[in-house]
């Protein structure tokens, strides 16, 4: 068995020696088979023949001096080349517009400078045109001087001022101003008139007051105790004094006023306060179409405004108006200053 497995192994090494040989051999012949190939010259395109570029070099030069003999000979190319040199030169005129210099502002391009020139002709059109006629106006104001002189009679004379006066508008325009001189004048005046001017009041207690409307004290002035108001059903005090008067009632200033103040509210509705002068202020209450304006002076004995419905606080009162009299903010009593 020993000995058999010794053989076995001898042969397996004499294989793998041998195809270990085998596989050299292939490869040694491959590569001498691609050297051989690789060293054959190939010719890709790209190669210079430089001896043939030489002799391109010779056949040049001979046929660059055949050509200079040829020019020299008349009717030759170049000569015919001569002769058609003015045409050349003429196509200058057969450009759509003129060549200009740089920066002169006369270059015309067409399709671009087409609509300026035709302004600036027409503008030249329009100068031309005016001269003209001003020149014909001149010599025909000369022959109607002229003729005038010949018959006789003196020719019309035409004032510079009115000329000026016809032909410039500054001067239409002061015409027109002065036209409109007055129409400002009588705004002003309206304006004057709208003017509020400015009085010093004075007011005393010994001054009085005149009563207001005829009717007798609904509800009276009591601020030394309450006096009982049935609308309300309560007894309190009162700085005010109201009149009994039927809706619609005139009311006149008790005294000279400045109003400065119109105002609304629950208890009097509408109302009006004037300033007598001397801290004393006197406010109307209970009013309608009130007649007096804000800022505005107002004479003893001076409608103010009518009487108004009464409000809800004196519904069952009835109407009335509500007239208080303070002095410094104290209130008075106006019912004792009636005279």
């Amino acid at each position: 068995m020993k000995r058999n497995r010794n053989d076995n192994a001898k042969k397996e090494r004499i294989i793998m020696l041998a195809s270990s040989a085998f596989v050299l051999a292939a490869l040694t012949m491959t590569g001498i088979y691609m050297q051989s190939k690789n060293a054959e010259p190939e010719d890709d395109g790209y190669t210079i023949d430089f001896t043939a570029m030489e002799d391109n070099v010779d056949d040049k030069l001979q046929e660059i001096a055949q050509n200079d003999q040829a020019q020299n000979q008349p009717g030759s190319y170049s000569s015919s080349l001569d002769n058609q040199m003015p045409e050349t030169a003429s196509l200058d005129d057969d450009l759509d517009y003129m060549p200009m210099e740089v920066g002169s502002g006369l270059i015309q391009i067409p399709g671009l400078t087409d609509g300026l020139q035709e302004e600036a002709d027409l503008t030249g059109e329009k100068d031309g045109d005016a001269s003209q006629s001003t020149g014909t106006t001149g010599q025909d104001t000369e022959d109607d001087q002229a003729a005038a002189g010949q018959e006789g009679t003196p020719a019309p004379d035409v004032t510079p001022q009115a000329e000026e006066t016809a032909t410039d508008p500054e001067g239409q325009a002061m015409a027109d101003q002065v036209m409109e001189t007055p129409v400002q004048a009588e705004d002003t005046g309206a304006e004057e008139s709208n003017v509020i001017v400015t009085r010093t009041l004075h007011f005393a207690e010994t001054d009085g007051l005149l009563r207001p409307l005829a009717g007798e004290t609904l509800i009276p002035y009591s601020m030394d105790g309450s006096v009982y108001f049935s609308t309300l059903d309560q007894y309190k005090y009162n700085p005010a004094l109201m009149i009994a008067a039927a809706e619609g009632t005139a009311v006149t200033a008790c005294a000279e006023g400045h109003v400065i103040d119109i105002f609304e509210n629950e208890e009097i509705g509408h109302a009006v306060t004037m300033e007598l002068g001397d801290g004393y202020l006197l406010t109307y209450g209970q009013l309608k179409d009130i007649q007096v304006t804000l800022g505005s002076y107002v004479d003893p004995g001076t409608v103010i405004a009518n009487v108004a419905a009464p409000t809800k606080y004196f519904s069952v009162e009835g109407g009335n108006l509500y007239l208080k009299l303070t002095a410094d903010g104290t209130p008075v009593n106006p019912e004792a200053l009636f005279r």
